[in-house]
């Protein structure tokens, strides 16, 4: 019997989570059905002929008849349809034990309310029942991700204030720098020809870096709020690299670095955006040489199966826990970095990393970083051209 009921309960139940609080109810029924029958039973041997008696006495009584007529009308209304008598007594025992079945199991679903409450208030352990088992579970790990939300929702608007707070004082340094030396233009109409000169040149670099802070807070805003559309075609990546280092030469030898670029001879294409593979690939480009120390900065690209892995390394040391988060939007590790050694400003609010990151992704590819031995490592993943993966890599 116990045999047919594990193979009955793993026919109906097997794979569910709610198997075992099921298969309690099942046993639960069986026992009330047993019970009810056990009952009727006990009944039927405990009350032999006692029960007849008993009746026949009753119906003496009740009809003021002699005993023979009374146990002729208990053979006929009662003993000859007893079947259906203790049929519909089982019935009335099943019914009052299902109740009471019923109304024991309905504690469930108070172990679930009070489970669902402890999601959103206190930190206790949420337990229930062994039958309830697949239920607590899922209740917890719906509570670590709620909590999980939270915190990510906190440490979002944390680094939007930190953002706003940089960015607002990296436009507000260069606008005073504006306005003052305009102001002293104006206030004194009677400066000679190289002081006015000189101190528009001042006024008109503040305004250039001004400007390109506000082309980064925009260019962000516009890579995460909408929809970019890639004008993509072939392009030859160790070509692009060669242009960009040539354009930085002249920013690194200020810096006191040296480019050192390694990139096949024969062509490795990529299917891009020129213009915007450019734009990250440069601001790559000028975070190594901003942030850099000096000396050597090496730029390589070469293939990995099929596909194409461009490095950026220079001397440096960075903090684990700052590496980590250096393509984290809103996050800058130090408000005071800005410029390279040579005192040559470039920097802006920090949003070049986040907007290559963000323009390799729409590529296709992903962009890493690490600090080992004294060197920081920015890697690029691109995606060939599926007609070159057909070519032998180097």
């Amino acid at each position: 019997m116990e045999k047919l009921r594990r193979s009955v309960g793993k026919l109906f139940f097997a794979g569910k989570p709610y198997r075992a609080m099921v298969q309690k109810i099942y046993r639960e029924m069986l026992g009330v059905m047993a019970k009810s029958f056990l009952i009727i039973l006990a009944i039927r041997i405990l009350g032999y002929q006692k029960i007849g008696n008993f009746l026949t006495e009753w119906l003496m009584r009740f009809n003021g008849c002699s005993w023979s007529e009374a146990q002729s009308l208990y053979f006929r209304y009662i003993r000859s349809n007893i079947e259906y008598l203790m049929f519909y007594a089982f019935l009335i025992f099943f019914l009052i034990f299902m109740r009471m079945l019923i109304l024991r199991f309905t504690r469930y679903f108070d172990e679930i309310i009070a489970g669902v409450d402890q999601l959103v208030s206190g930190d206790s352990p949420i337990v229930l029942s062994p039958e309830l088992d697949f239920m607590q579970v899922r209740l917890t790990e719906v509570r670590r991700q709620l909590q999980a939300a939270a915190a990510a929702e906190r440490e979002a608007e944390k680094k939007k204030n930190d953002f706003l707070l940089y960015l607002a004082h990296d436009i507000r340094t260069p606008l005073t720098s504006v306005i003052g030396y305009l102001s002293l233009l104006q206030k004194f109409s009677d400066l000679d020809a190289v002081t006015a000169r000189k101190y528009l040149t001042i006024a008109m670099d503040k305004a250039l870096k001004l400007q390109k802070l506000i082309e980064e807070f925009f260019d962000v805003t516009r890579l995460t709020f909408q929809q970019v559309k890639l004008n993509l075609q072939p392009v030859d990546v160790g070509c692009m690299l060669v242009q960009l280092s040539d354009e930085a030469y002249p920013m690194a030898n200020a810096a006191g670095m040296t480019i050192r670029l390694s990139a096949p001879s024969e062509s490795m294409m990529v299917n891009a955006d020129p213009d915007k593979l450019a734009r990250a690939l440069q601001n790559l480009l000028r975070n190594a040489v901003s942030y850099g120390q000096e000396g050597d900065l090496l730029i390589s690209a070469h293939r990995e199966e099929n596909q194409c892995l461009l490095s950026f390394s220079n001397r440096g040391q960075v903090p684990p826990e700052q590496l980590d988060r250096f393509f984290e939007r809103f996050y800058r590790g130090d408000p005071s970095r800005g410029s390279s050694s040579g005192g040559n400003s470039t920097g802006g609010a920090g949003l070049g990393l986040v907007i290559a990151r963000d323009i390799i992704r729409l590529h296709g590819g992903s962009i890493s970083a690490e600090c080992q031995d004294g060197w920081i490592t920015f890697r690029v993943l691109l995606p060939v051209l599926p007609e070159m993966c057909e070519k032998p890599p180097e």
